[in-house]
């Protein structure tokens, strides 16, 4: 490692402390969606200076660096696809992130017709300082001929639902949560949505985690609201990560983005899936790892995942990056392919012990 690069993960961290408490918005754009440029550079492989393709249980299928002159492009937290393939995403300073992916032979190769526009209260107003727009996670729920869009938001620790098509105009409207969801801590608390299929075990419930909320054990808070099996669970924490996201596979299970960063070795993640019949009320469940990766790898500060099908049984995973809207850091997206024969790692997880 550089002398500069060791600086820069240096300045990151305490950047990145100072963000984590809640950084200011200090500027906003008019309500509606308004256009924006932008410029992607292509991540050809996910190991730096290698050129292999399978990593765990995953295959890369590129990525992209993106940046764009609009000074409030960033700090993307959540992401997922609207029912016509364009890619949505929300940023925790309170913004919906809107674009479509180019691919190539299966792989990821360009991003254009990119959007922002601001998110807004029960009142049609936009969404004013970190505790009220701090938007982590984000799901996508078809309804009837249009959609929902689920937002969690961390400093407030609230779910709201946003009515589609024009996000740009909806109004966000609380969802109901239980009332187990207490004593989540100011900037550790809801910081992942995900919708079980309707079809599976959970009968289409919604299922949060939160970011760093421990329970007696010292593992993460889940919970599991509406469906058959409603009711508090818990993830066992390990390698001190913590949770960024989760969405379902189609056949049910839970994937699980974890996030790890420390000054000595910057940013880690791990993939964890958690089986369909594991979720139950009161229960400790833990996931094979389906890959993990730190700085030897294109990563970043990992924060968002969406789960879609790809072609022959394969289901693509697509991740984003928060880069906390500063300059040592990246927005990145990235693509993989879990194929449906994949076998996962084991529960050991490599990284945590070196």
């Amino acid at each position: 490692m550089t002398a500069v690069r060791a600086l820069a993960r240096l300045a990151a961290g305490f950047l990145l402390a100072f963000s984590l408490v809640g950084a200011p918005v200090t500027s906003a754009v008019e309500a509606g969606s308004e256009a924006i440029d932008l410029r992607a550079t292509p991540i050809a492989f996910f190991r730096i200076g290698r050129t292999e393709t399978r990593f765990g249980a995953l295959e890369f299928r590129g990525g992209l660096q993106v940046s764009s002159s609009e000074s409030l492009f960033g700090s993307l937290s959540g992401l997922d696809f609207m029912p016509d393939g364009q890619l949505l995403a929300v940023s925790d300073t309170g913004y919906w992130f809107t674009a479509r992916l180019t691919e190539e032979d299966g792989r990821l190769t360009g991003i254009a017709d990119g959007h922002l526009a601001p998110i807004l209260d029960s009142r049609g107003r936009q969404l004013a300082g970190k505790q009220r727009s701090d938007a982590e996670g984000l799901r996508i729920v078809p309804r009837g001929d249009g959609f929902d869009a689920l937002v969690s938001f961390e400093q407030r620790n609230d779910l709201m639902r946003f009515s589609g098509p024009d996000l740009a105009a909806a109004r966000s409207q609380r969802v109901r949560l239980p009332a187990t969801l207490t004593g989540l801590p100011r900037n550790r608390g809801l910081e992942s949505v995900a919708v079980a299929p309707k079809n599976g075990p959970l009968g289409g419930a919604t299922v949060l985690i939160a970011e760093r909320s421990p329970d007696r054990a010292g593992n993460h808070r889940g919970w599991i609201v509406g469906g058959p099996r409603a009711g508090m669970f818990s993830l066992v924490r390990s390698g001190d990560f913590d949770i960024s996201d989760a969405a379902f596979l189609p056949g049910g299970d839970l994937l699980v983005l974890e996030r790890r960063f420390t000054l000595i070795g910057g940013f880690a993640m791990r993939i964890r899936r958690i089986a369909a019949a594991d979720l139950v009320p009161g229960a400790t469940v833990d996931g094979r790892v389906l890959v993990e990766a730190d700085l030897r790898f294109q990563i970043d500060n990992m924060e968002g995942m969406a789960v879609r099908p790809g072609e022959n049984g394969e289901t693509l995973i697509t991740l984003c990056s928060d880069d906390n809207g500063l300059v040592v850091q990246r927005t990145i997206l990235l693509q993989f392919a879990l194929p449906p024969d994949a076998t996962p790692l084991p529960r050991r997880h490599p990284l945590a012990n070196r």
